[in-house]
Parts: structure tokens; C-alpha cells; sequence
């Protein structure tokens, strides 16, 4: 499975179905989908170890979703690469899968049980099974709780209808076979996911307990007893639980005495605030991104009550990010309208932008092209959100007149005004002997491009295509690929080696 790769990028391992400003996500998703088919079919091996890269949760598993599908033949099997064993992709798929978080894992898991990309064979049912049952009793327990609804579908997809209904009704060679090779304690586990009445001899899974606790009081309208059980359970269970039941108690006290994770908490704020509960979020555990959206969520709904917390957090954790050293550099960052990205993933082009300048070293000036200003009235300072229009060759002209060599531009690739002028104004400084290096990072990805994932500004230069911050040592794999493909087999081989040897 061999032949000549055309353009490609690292696109392919940052993709995420929301659509952008331009362009709706069936678009997007058809580009990149006809790319990840056309480097699976060039090379399998190649395609396997990309998986070891950091990508969106989305990428993986659609990628992982084409390597379960087609059988692995004897043909396939990477005999000439040093290294490698011959189960490699089979771990590869297992450490991409781990890594993700919990319910992403699940999403990508749930792929292969859906529409005509629906797999079912040998090693899908493994990975599923694997995944849900080879744990401890105390994770299995939390996650049977926070993901029953997922797990009824995963494990239906896994064991068949036939097979279940026989090992529900107490057949202990055939959960043997499918379950308790993983866990042999998880029958109550089982029961629990398919409402099954839990044997009353067994292992005790205490979450699972407090759940039927928790639903007894609230179908008999026990308030106190539901007040007992739900500070052990999470939030959106006991929340779910009281809706459904209708039991009398306020939403601030579940906001307040149920297991609520610091990213739950950011996102509850508001409503928070609105029933009068007090939440103690430690911002500084989140992720810069996360950060960044919080903050310019709470400026669109005019609450600046947070906003002393939130800029100091970003302040604290921008001073430990681990800074790329490009050398001193100036950046013109694009803040026009379009950078506000689309309905799906509202602010995500500008929220990365702000991210990459944090993680960049020796930053003399950022000039901000477009924008409009609010102001904070509590700081007395305004802050840029993304509006008007691009005129990004007016900040090209500015970067290169301050003498730095060096000059970043980040923006989605689109000018609405004067179309072609960046390139235009590049092209007139260059042969006018300025001498400066141009890096393009475009946050956006692009269905519409002819020349890989990313629209360009400059015709000479491929724009590096950076959906989120963390990405970099992606990109610069990427970058090499068309490149020399032998040295990154060899450097993917050596990180297989690292990370799963």
C-alpha cells in the first residue's frame, strides 16, 4: 500500500466538525476525510504511528474508526521496519484511546457503533470491552454512575442482543467469555447499566449503591434521605434525579453539596449565581483555552464579577507554559470579524490565537489588525474582541518597518479587505529589500483550500495549521513528511519505542 503522497498536513490530526466563519463542517469534513483516506492508502504503518502525535479527540477516533475497519492482512504488517512488533498497531490505537479524556474516550468509541461506519468485528469488541471492564472496581463504578446511557450502547454493539439477554439472565460461561475475562466482578456493574435488579449477594460498588439510594428517596419523596445519598454522586446525576422526580429542594443546595468537577463549576457559574449558590472554583487548575473562553464568556454576558480571578489566573499560568523560541519576533495577530469562528465553536480562532501568543518567547510587539474595543468598567480598561474588517497588510507594512526579523502572523487565511493585498504588499516589501522571515499560523481549518487544510496569505507560504496551542510538535512533524517520509518513520518509530516500550 505505497504510492506518492500529495499535499497533506497536520490538518488531519487537528480536525473538529464545527464548521468556521466560511465554511459549514460537512465541507470541512469531507477535505479531511479524503486526506486521511488517501495517507492510509499510501501507508498503513505511517497512518498508525501519526496517532502517537497530540490531536483533537475527533481526529483519533476517526482515524482509529479506519484502521478497525480494514482487516489487518499478513501483506500489511511492517516486517521491514525495525522496531516494531508486530501487535504495534493494536497498542498504538490502545494509547490513543487511554489518553483521551473519559468522555471523549467514550465518543470516539461510540463511532464505531454508528451509520455506515458502523464496525463490529473481533478487535472493535475487544477495545470496547477492554476499555469499559479492565479497570479497578472503584473506577468501574464511577463510571457505570457518570456514563450509563454510553455504556448500554457500547456494550449492546460489543456483545449482541442474543449474548446479553443470556448473560443477564445469569449465563456465567458466556460473561465469562465476554466480561469477567476482564473483571470477574462486575456482574452488579452489568446489572446496574441495563436496569437489571443487582443480585443481593455481590460486590459492593458504592456509587452504584447511593444511585439506587438516591432514585428510592426521590421516587417516595424522601428529601432527607436524597440529601444523604447525592453528596456522594455527581452533579448532572443528582440533577437529572430531581428533575425526573420533581423532588423539593433547591437547586443551589445540589449546586453547592454534590461532587462537582472545577470544570463544572466554571461552566455552572452563571447558573450558580442565579439560585444564589456560593461555588469555590480554583481557576488556576484549568487550562489556559478554557480560561480564555471563560473570560470572554463572562465579558458577552457583562459579569465582570470574576474577571480579577480569571485575569490573574491566565497571568499565573501563561508565566509556567513552556515558551517556543523562535527568536526575537514581532506578531500581527488578526482580530476581524471572522475570527470569531462559527455557531458550533463560537470565539475559537481568536481564543487560539490568544493562546499560541502565549506560548511564544521574546514577543516585542503584538499588533492586533480589526477588532472592536469593550470596555471594563471595574478594571477601567478595555479588552479587544474579534469585529470589523481585515486589514492585515496594514499591520505586515508596520511589523516590517520596526526592523524585527522575525514577524508571526495568525489569522484564518481570509481578507475582506482588498482581497489579495497581504500577498500583494509581501511580495512588493521583499523585492524592495526588506529582509524579514514570515511564519503564517492559521488556527482555521479550510475545506476550501486547493493547497492542504489551511487557506494561505502569501502564494509561497504554506501556513502551519494550529487548531490549538499544544500542537506544535504535530505541525513540525508534519512539516517534514513530504519532505523526507523515511526520517519520520524513523522519528515516529523512536516515539513508539518511548512512549509504549
Amino acid at each position: 500500500m505505497s504510492g506518492e503522497l500529495r499535499i497533506i498536513d497536520s490538518g488531519i490530526l487537528q480536525f473538529t466538525p464545527k464548521g468556521a466563519y466560511y465554511e459549514g463542517q460537512s465541507e470541512q469534513y469531507n477535505e479531511v476525510k479524503s486526506m486521511w483516506m488517501q495517507l492510509f492508502n499510501n501507508d498503513r504503518t505511517l497512518f498508525s504511528l501519526i496517532l502517537l502525535l497530540n490531536g483533537t479527540g475527533f481526529s483519533k477516533g476517526a482515524m482509529t474508526q479506519i484502521l478497525l475497519s480494514n482487516p489487518l492482512k499478513d501483506d500489511m504488517l511492517p516486517t521491514k521496519i525495525d522496531g516494531l512488533p508486530q501487535g504495534f498497531e493494536n497498542e498504538i490505537i490502545a494509547y490513543a484511546l487511554y489518553k483521551e479524556r473519559t468522555p471523549r474516550a467514550l465518543k470516539n468509541l461510540l463511532m464505531l457503533t454508528k451509520g455506515e461506519n458502523r464496525v463490529n468485528n473481533s478487535r472493535t469488541r475487544k477495545f470496547i470491552l477492554d476499555f469499559i471492564f479492565n479497570r479497578n472496581n472503584k473506577e468501574l463504578d464511577f463510571l457505570a454512575v457518570n456514563y450509563k446511557g454510553k455504556l448500554q450502547k457500547l456494550v449492546r454493539h460489543a456483545i449482541g442482543k442474543q449474548d446479553l439477554y443470556k448473560i443477564l439472565n445469569g449465563n456465567e460461561k458466556i460473561f465469562q467469555k465476554f466480561i469477567g475475562r476482564y473483571n470477574r466482578r462486575a456482574y452488579p456493574v452489568l446489572c446496574h447499566i441495563f436496569n437489571k435488579d443487582i443480585p443481593a449477594k455481590g460486590f459492593y460498588f458504592p456509587m452504584i449503591d447511593h444511585y439506587y439510594n438516591l432514585r428510592e428517596a426521590a421516587q417516595k419523596g424522601n428529601v432527607d434521605n436524597f440529601r444523604k445519598h447525592m453528596k456522594k454522586l455527581p452533579i448532572r446525576t443528582v440533577m437529572g434525579m430531581r428533575n425526573l422526580y420533581k423532588v423539593q429542594i433547591d437547586k443551589a443546595e445540589l449546586l453547592e453539596k454534590t461532587q462537582t468537577s472545577t470544570k463544572d463549576k466554571i461552566h455552572m457559574q452563571a447558573a450558580a449565581k442565579r439560585v444564589g449558590a456560593k461555588l469555590d472554583v480554583n481557576y488556576e487548575k484549568q487550562d489556559i483555552y478554557d480560561l480564555f473562553k471563560f473570560l470572554y464568556f463572562e465579558i458577552n454576558q457583562m459579569n465582570e464579577e470574576n474577571l480579577d480571578k480569571i485575569f490573574t489566573s491566565i497571568y499565573n499560568i501563561e508565566s509556567k507554559i513552556s515558551k517556543i523560541d523562535i527568536g526575537e519576533c514581532i506578531v500581527i495577530m488578526d482580530a476581524s470579524h471572522s475570527m470569531i469562528g462559527s455557531d458550533e465553536r463560537p470565539m475559537h480562532p481568536f481564543l487560539t490565537g490568544q493562546c499560541i501568543i502565549s506560548t511564544i518567547a521574546k514577543i516585542q510587539k503584538v499588533l492586533y489588525v480589526g477588532g472592536k474595543s469593550v470596555i471594563l468598567s471595574k478594571r477601567r480598561s478595555k479588552l479587544l474582541v474579534p469585529g470589523n474588517s481585515t486589514n492585515l497588510w496594514r499591520g505586515l507594512i508596520k511589523a516590517v518597518s520596526t526592523g524585527i526579523k522575525n514577524i508571526v502572523v495568525i489569522s484564518d487565511g481570509y481578507e475582506n479587505t482588498i482581497k489579495g493585498m497581504f500577498n500583494h504588499v509581501y511580495n512588493y516589501l521583499k523585492e524592495s529589500g526588506y529582509d524579514f522571515k514570515l511564519i503564517h499560523i492559521n488556527p482555521v481549518f479550510s475545506g476550501r483550500s486547493s493547497e492542504g487544510t489551511t487557506k494561505r496569505l502569501v502564494t509561497n507560504i504554506k501556513p502551519l495549521p494550529v487548531a490549538d496551542y499544544k500542537y506544535l510538535e504535530t505541525e513540525i512533524i508534519f512539516s517534514k513528511l513530504l519532505e523526507d517520509k523515511k526520517l519520520v518513520i524513523k522519528l515516529l518509530v523512536q516515539k513508539y519505542k518511548n512512549l509504549l516500550c
